[in-house]
């Protein structure tokens, strides 16, 4: 139920990806700002990180993940009816704050409910659900904005929030983990932030979400439509292309994560991932792109299960919450920045050199990886009950 729920998360999410800058440009906004609505959604995601870390650590993940699921079926219909630019950056914030309350409350259920040494597999089976949700939203999402027009994905988004708050309501249950005071939660998240593997950790979370957030989600959809031609379908089909690679790999991926390490494959992911980002810019033609979308997906699998679960192998006992909290504030950080670095270079017409700069990010973030430590794969779980 857990997967069904991350499922709908990156389902609604993922409808609006195909059109979202070309929503915008409706306004008469500039290309900078079209990539601000992506920024508007990790600022406000950003922002609400480490407090729904501390959140899940204190009252649980349950509460916290239907609080989310409401606030994106709200923030859906706000987006749908704007009027302009500003109500719809608005409703990108309102649907950053659900986003990162039901992320960061499904995340730590996998961190507390897992031994270390299935961790890598328990993560891969979790990102299953997300993939799956990745996979078909885009193809929903750019289909019902040519059937219908640009609002039509964020109705079916809003129903899809309502759907998750089902699901989680009646499907999941918390961790029997007790509440831990919040001073120990903040005492525990200043060691992490002094913990030379942690703080690696963060740079290459930052890294891969420039990357993410400037790179695919940005540069593609705007070099597809605007300089290529490309209508919404066709974008939406590139993007899924990609998820749905990522989704026959995830769990191989992640067996091999148990298996040899957590940064060896993490280190082969990042170069082989920065490879293929790079390669979008010289390209024209759908097929190529399509190609280039497949290799983009095997590599991103690869270099996408070790970052999380390393976040949850660095973390104090009682205190997972906050570290996946602070995991994914970096990473959150660099959905702000990638869309505003990127688009800001496209701004100019150069979508190669916004591409190159994008695997640019990821050789470095290879480099930082050396320094992160591997943890005690036999380590148990911190729950009281069994383990999943």
């Amino acid at each position: 139920m857990l997967s069904a729920g991350v499922f709908l998360a990156l389902l609604g999410i993922t409808l609006v990806a195909p059109i979202l800058p070309l929503y915008a440009r409706e306004f008469g906004v500039s290309r900078t700002a079209a990539g601000g609505l992506i920024s508007a959604f990790a600022i406000a995601r950003f922002v609400f990180d480490p407090a729904g870390g501390v959140l899940s650590d204190r009252w649980g993940a349950r509460r916290i993940m239907l609080a989310g699921s409401l606030v994106l079926a709200a923030s859906s219909v706000s987006a749908a009816l704007a009027p302009n630019y500003e109500v719809l950056f608005a409703s990108r914030v309102l649907e950053g704050f659900g986003s990162a309350a039901f992320a960061n409350a499904a995340m730590h259920l996998i961190v507390v409910t897992t031994p270390v040494h299935r961790r890598g597999r328990a993560m891969a089976m979790y990102q299953t659900g997300l993939l799956g949700g990745i996979s078909i939203g885009p193809i929903i999402g750019g289909y019902a904005a040519g059937v219908g027009d640009f609002t039509t994905p964020f109705w079916i988004y809003a129903g899809v929030g309502i759907v998750m708050a089902v699901v989680v309501w009646f499907g999941i249950e918390d961790a029997a983990t007790e509440p831990v005071p919040l001073r120990s939660i903040y005492r525990a998240s200043g060691r992490l932030l002094r913990t030379p593997s942690y703080v690696a950790l963060l740079a290459v979370a930052f890294a891969i979400f420039v990357m993410r957030s400037g790179g695919q989600i940005t540069l593609l959809p705007l070099y597809g439509g605007e300089e290529l031609g490309l209508d919404e379908p066709q974008i939406g089909l590139l993007i899924a292309a990609s998820a749905v690679m990522m989704l026959l790999v995830v769990n191989p991926g992640g067996w091999l994560v148990d298996r040899i390490g957590r940064r060896p494959v993490l280190i082969g992911g990042l170069l082989a991932t920065a490879f293929a980002v790079a390669s979008y810019g010289f390209f024209r033609s759908f097929g190529a792109l399509l190609i280039v979308s497949i290799g983009f997906g095997i590599a991103a699998a690869f270099m996408g299960i070790p970052p999380p679960t390393l976040a949850g192998d660095l973390a104090p006992p009682g205190a997972e919450g906050a570290s996946v909290g602070l995991y994914r504030m970096a990473a959150d950080l660099g959905l702000v920045i990638g869309p505003l670095w990127l688009g800001a270079v496209a701004e100019g017409g150069d979508f190669r050199l916004g591409f190159l700069i994008a695997g640019g990010i990821l050789v470095v973030a290879a480099a930082v990886s050396f320094t992160i430590r591997e943890p005690d794969r036999t380590a148990p779980s911190r729950r009281i009950e069994e383990p999943l």
